[in-house]
């Protein structure tokens, strides 16, 4: 039998015939990961805010700094000085801070409840009172808290003659005494708010109770005090003041009017009625007696409705004296007299000025100097409106690299951002980038703040996004995304087009690219695959913050209802997290990250949460402030808040 065989060309034929005809599999897509977390040889490789002011540790507490305002801006509401060993500032959060010879310090206290007087009988015997009835004690070296009987009520002021003989007077009636050892209840017969307490002896001390009057204490109860003839029964002191076995007392907000009472009588003061200001509408937010030929007194109100004014008014005996500097009009540099609204100090040589956001002013017998530093944010503002700033919340966001750090104002309320300003680590400064109010036209680059940094908006027309009253996020030139409370625009390289409106107000935008964008409505959320928008609804959830590590990982922060929420995206459904974490929180605001495990969120009374990739848990920090942004900048963390406060906690180095 005879074999055939194929000529070897055919073979090779239907070889590749029957190779050709196989079913090929489509290759394996790859496993898609999360961007790998920077390692900590990486974070110390990125640039340090070594140029900073607050990198000292006297402008530090509990692993935090300020950045802004300086040294400090917490508001303050008293101050007892000493001599020799400088002043001692109380107010929110549990703030105390010590000047001693132009050095400032952050001291560290157990609380976080306000703190609304102080006073010590040496800068070893040192006493705070507060909210709640907190009652702090300074040794010298730190400070405890004492427990004080009764109920938690709030303490508003504290006074003393010696280390054994102090007294704190508060709401609801409440006056306590210090015998050396312990604190008491000293029955006062009223609920009324005891605002002032001011001592000569153990037997001679007199409270100012709100609506009430003027009462007279002993370690076993209170009576009435007449006051003088010519103010009201109940009409209750504004200030009191001891001089040698002088007692000083102030009746009155429009004008004060001092009396003294001496040897059992009332005298009015031989002082001129506190000056007219130069407006009509003039006010005294506080007046300071150190004798019948010293006093000090800031006026303040508006001279017309766009021009407001503060100064300070001086009392020589025989003629009161405009303090033309420190300059204290709105249209000067001096914001810090303009927040000032308390006087206190050890003498005539030794006034402090104290007030919101942290300003201080003191005066040493010859001059008024302002100690808190304009240096940092507000400093880059314009001078024409140094306070308008100072009153916005910020928000905040960092280039990757942590180069640059922009802050703006108007962060979680309206989106009327005037102006943007970038610290550069490099630098040591900021610097603003102001943008003007609208045109039908633009004609130069405008900036707003994105999560990349700080994006040009140019050739913008009319019923473009107005920068600002933007929120922007960019992954390229070629990706932005910009938002005012109704409409979504984007950026594709050339010109803007209105991506999405008609969804009713708007919160935030995050993108991963020309085809992963999203943005938070009202209880709802939205995305964009490239062709269509599909909504996600959130029941009762709005955001008001966005942020990814990646396309599969979105965290969305806000409000659900009347307490603080979060949602998180993993790629195929939003899902309500529960955590303890949130535990009386209010509202979150913003929520930033370095990576999959590694998420911050910042919201209502100082609340900043840590996500580790497993659990969130609550990060201790020093301020119980509203925050509205965060930030990792470099290898550190920075938070920002109301009253133009930003903090940032340094990563110690390796």
């Amino acid at each position: 039998m005879s074999r055939h065989y194929l000529p070897r060309a055919a073979l090779a034929f239907l070889l590749v015939w029957a190779n050709g005809c196989k079913r090929e599999e489509p290759p394996t897509p790859p496993i898609e990961k999360p961007p790998a977390c920077p390692t900590a040889e990486e974070l110390d490789a990125l640039p340090l805010p070594a140029a900073v002011p607050t990198t000292g540790t006297r402008l530090c507490r509990d692993g935090w700094c300020w950045v802004s305002h300086e040294p400090q801006g917490h508001d303050l509401h008293a101050v007892w000085s000493h001599p020799t060993e400088g002043a001692w500032m109380v107010g929110q959060a549990g703030t105390v801070l010590h000047w001693k010879q132009d050095h400032w310090t952050w001291q560290s206290t157990p609380t976080s409840r306000t703190l609304r007087g102080v006073w010590g009988s040496s800068p070893a015997d040192i006493w705070a009172v507060g909210d709640a009835g907190t009652i702090l004690h300074f040794d010298g070296t730190g400070w405890t808290a004492v427990p004080a009987p009764g109920a938690a009520v709030d303490l508003l002021s504290v006074e003393g003659v010696s280390s054994r003989e102090v007294w704190a007077a508060g709401r609801e009636g409440r006056l306590l005494r210090w015998d050396g050892s312990s604190w008491a209840l000293v029955p006062t017969g009223t609920s009324a708010e005891l605002m002032e307490v001011s001592i000569l002896s153990a037997d001679d001390v007199w409270v100012s109770a709100q609506g009430v009057g003027l009462l007279r204490c002993t370690p076993a109860g209170c009576v009435g005090q007449a006051g003088p003839s010519t103010v009201g029964a109940t009409e209750p002191p504004q200030d009191m003041w001891e001089r040698g076995s002088e007692r000083w007392v102030t009746f009155g907000y429009n004008p004060p009017v001092p009396f003294l009472w001496k040897d059992g009588a009332w005298l009015e003061a031989p002082i001129a009625q506190p000056p007219p200001g130069p407006g009509p509408f003039s006010s005294y937010s506080d007046l300071w007696m150190g004798g019948a030929n010293d006093a000090w007194v800031l006026v303040s109100g508006q001279a017309s409705p766009s021009i407001g004014y503060k100064f300070i008014y001086h009392w020589d005996g025989g003629t009161w004296t405009r303090l033309e500097k420190p300059y204290a009009h709105l249209s000067e540099r001096n914001a810090t007299l303009w927040a000032v609204g308390t006087l206190g100090g050890s003498g005539p040589s030794d006034l402090w000025a104290i007030g919101d956001r942290g300003a201080v002013m003191r005066w040493d017998g010859t001059t008024w100097r302002e100690l808190r530093a304009l240096r940092g944010f507000h400093a880059a503002y314009s001078p024409n409106i140094p306070m308008v700033p100072e009153a916005y919340p910020l928000g905040i966001s960092a280039s990757p690299d942590g180069a640059r750090v922009w802050a703006n104002p108007n962060a979680g309320q309206s989106r009327f951002d005037m102006t943007a300003s970038t610290w550069a680590t490099s630098e040591g400064e900021w610097h603003a980038h102001l943008i003007p109010p609208p045109r039908d036209r633009w004609s130069s680059s405008e900036f707003t703040v994105s999560g990349t940094g700080v994006q040009p908006l140019q050739g913008l027309l009319a019923g473009d996004p107005a920068p600002w009253r933007a929120r922007i996020h960019a992954t390229a030139r070629d990706n932005v995304w910009a938002m005012d409370s109704q409409r979504l625009w984007a950026w594709e390289g050339q010109a803007w087009r209105i991506a999405l409106e008609g969804q009713g107000e708007l919160f935030a935008v995050w993108t991963h690219g020309a085809k992963d964008t999203w943005v938070a409505g009202a209880e709802k959320l939205l995305h964009w695959d490239g062709e269509s928008w599909q909504e996600h609804p959130t029941p009762g959830f709005t955001a008001s913050a966005l942020w990814g590590a990646w396309r599969r990982d979105l965290w969305a922060v806000g409000r659900k209802g009347s307490t603080a929420a979060l949602f998180h995206w993993d790629g195929g459904e939003w899902r309500e997290v529960s955590s303890d974490a949130l535990v009386g929180i209010g509202s979150l605001e913003a929520v930033a990250g370095r990576c999959a495990s590694e998420v911050y969120v910042a919201g209502s009374g100082g609340a900043l949460l840590h996500w580790d990739g497993a659990t969130w848990s609550r990060m201790t920090l020093p301020t119980t402030m509203n925050l509205y942004g965060v930030a990792t900048v470099g290898k550190e963390l920075w938070v920002s808040g109301g009253q133009g406060a930003i903090l940032r906690q340094p990563r110690p180095a390796r």
